[in-house]
């Protein structure tokens, strides 16, 4: 299954003709992100291999926010591509029960949105940047806590911290606590960017984290097994406008290669070299690219409009 899992491709290439294979030549691809670390630097990356490998101009609308207004925008026109994650779309775009097997979970995403909203999901990376609840590495020894459900006992009397949509998802807190049987004593809404640091620093005790997150480590902090495997996969997948795939097939396979040279790894250290180190994700992203060949291996044959 797995195999199969890496080597799709995503729907909607049969719709392509022959002559349309070649793309139209130049033209404006528009690409949005979410407002997290992880979701610019791939946004990134797709828009720096399109520049280098076609003739498109790109268009970066990044800072879309959640999941709802990333969607929508995608939906509406206002963007062609950007990259939503499996979990995401099963449980909060489609409102389709939680499943566990990445590849079932995919193809009912692809077929899902192909059929419903005319959109395209192109070839998964092999990052799963899965939501998971973190604690202070001390904390959960102190305790002996390793599983989340370690945590109901004490649920009345802890303090924390979850991302607005966390708290609202129902692959979020409303799931985890009916699933989990959890009641936090109190829940704090905190951004994104500042929940590691609160938990770090003591200010709460568990926090809604991301798999992929370069602070876990660096801060000290431990993710808890997800033991009722209530967390689907979320695997991170670019999804496309069908009409702009159409016209643009040349975007496939530009950015085929980033599912070669991603992992959750890599992914941690590029997110950390963003959220830790403060560089700034456009540059992160192209040196990684560079270092990865991807870029130099085609710079002197790539479009000068290109560069």
């Amino acid at each position: 299954g797995a195999i199969a899992f890496w080597s799709a491709t995503g729907g909607g290439s049969a719709r392509i003709s022959p002559q349309a294979a070649q793309g139209t030549g130049g033209g404006t691809l528009r690409i949005g992100a979410k407002n997290f670390t992880e979701n610019l630097l791939l946004a990134e990356m797709i828009a720096e291999l399109i520049e280098a490998r076609t003739d498109l101009t790109v268009e970066r609308r990044y800072g879309l926010g959640g999941t709802m207004i990333a969607h929508n925008a995608l939906r509406e026109g206002a963007i062609d591509l950007y990259v939503e994650y499996t979990g995401t779309a099963l449980t909060t775009i489609l409102r389709a029960p939680s499943m566990s097997d990445p590849e079932a979970v995919y193809d009912k995403v692809r077929a899902a949105y192909a059929d419903n909203f005319d959109l395209v999901w192109l070839k998964p990376f092999r990052i799963n940047n899965a939501y998971a609840l973190a604690v202070r590495r001390s904390l959960a020894r102190a305790h002996g806590w390793t599983r989340i459900s370690d945590l109901s006992r004490e649920a009345p009397g802890l303090r924390v911290g979850f991302t607005p949509e966390f708290s609202e998802r129902p692959d979020g807190y409303p799931g985890l606590a009916k699933a989990y049987d959890l009641r936090f004593g109190r829940v704090y809404d905190l951004e994104a960017a500042l929940m590691y640091r609160a938990l770090a620093e003591g200010e709460v005790d568990a926090i809604s984290a991301y798999a992929t997150d370069g602070r876990i480590e660096a801060l000290k902090l431990v993710l808890l097994t997800d033991d009722k495997r209530f967390f689907p996969p979320y695997f991170a997948v670019p999804v496309m406008r069908q009409d702009a795939l159409t016209r643009h097939p040349e975007v496939r396979t530009s950015i085929a290669p980033l599912a070669d040279v991603l992992d959750e790894k890599t992914m941690r250290a590029l997110n950390w070299a963003v959220d830790g180190e403060k560089k700034s994700p456009r540059v992160v992203a192209a040196q990684f690219l560079q270092e990865k060949g991807l870029l130099t291996a085609i710079a002197d044959s790539a479009p000068q409009s290109a560069r």
